[in-house]
């Protein structure tokens, strides 16, 4: 990737892509100056903002990390992953009620995304609300069990096609982008109640914000 920004440094995916495996290496830091780098030569670079938001909340830096990543946002504002890292840390920031209206969004465009189920679980908590954070555990580990059981069995089924003929193939999953979904694994949302990981990669697409970033 250094390579790349030598023989082209005002090419801003260059500096997008060591700061990816800065992140990768836990380097936050660095991974904040190249993407200012980044920014400086394409401040519109929507990825940019969401790898420079997913750095400066694991530094700890929440305000400056959601200013970014409501940029990306503005640019994929259906993308679950942006949403639901803005959630996290209105979550972190314990503005419960605002972290649940970004989780809401989410599931406006996915039903059942886990990561956006387990942390409405974890809001409603916060406000005490026990009805409602059971409502979501319910609903999480539904999910959650179905998703299992289809990772399961989908061995089988692959080396047994004609055993899958009747059965319906799911609909695709909405608002990811291929970009952001290596983030958590499978289907993005974190799968284990656990926060995502830094994304492992970014496939290029038209329109994609990102090309996740870590939450804790």
């Amino acid at each position: 990737f250094l390579k790349v920004t030598q023989m082209e440094p005002g090419y801003a995916d260059g500096w997008v892509n060591v700061a990816r495996a800065r992140i990768q290496e836990g380097n936050m830091a660095a991974a904040e100056d190249v993407l200012r780098r980044a920014l400086a030569i394409d401040p519109r670079l929507a990825k940019t903002h969401f790898f420079l938001g997913t750095a400066l909340k694991s530094l700890g830096r929440y305000d400056e990390a959601l200013d970014h990543l409501r940029l990306a946002a503005a640019s994929y504002p259906r993308d679950r992953v942006v949403l639901n890292q803005i959630g996290r840390i209105l979550f972190l920031k314990r503005r419960y009620g605002d972290a649940i209206t970004e989780f809401q969004q989410v599931l406006v465009i996915d039903p059942e995304d886990l990561q956006a189920h387990y942390n409405l679980m974890l809001c409603w908590q916060g406000l005490g609300d026990a009805r409602r954070a059971a409502a979501e555990q319910a609903l999480y580990e539904r999910f959650k069990a179905d998703e299992s059981s289809q990772f399961i069995t989908g061995p089988y089924r692959q080396l047994h096609p004609e055993d899958n003929n009747e059965r319906q193939r799911p609909p695709a999953r909405a608002g990811v982008n291929p970009a952001l979904a290596h983030q958590a694994g499978g289907r993005y949302s974190a799968g284990n109640p656990a926060p995502p990981r830094p994304p492992a990669s970014y496939l290029p697409r038209r329109r994609s914000a990102g090309g996740g970033g870590g939450s804790r």
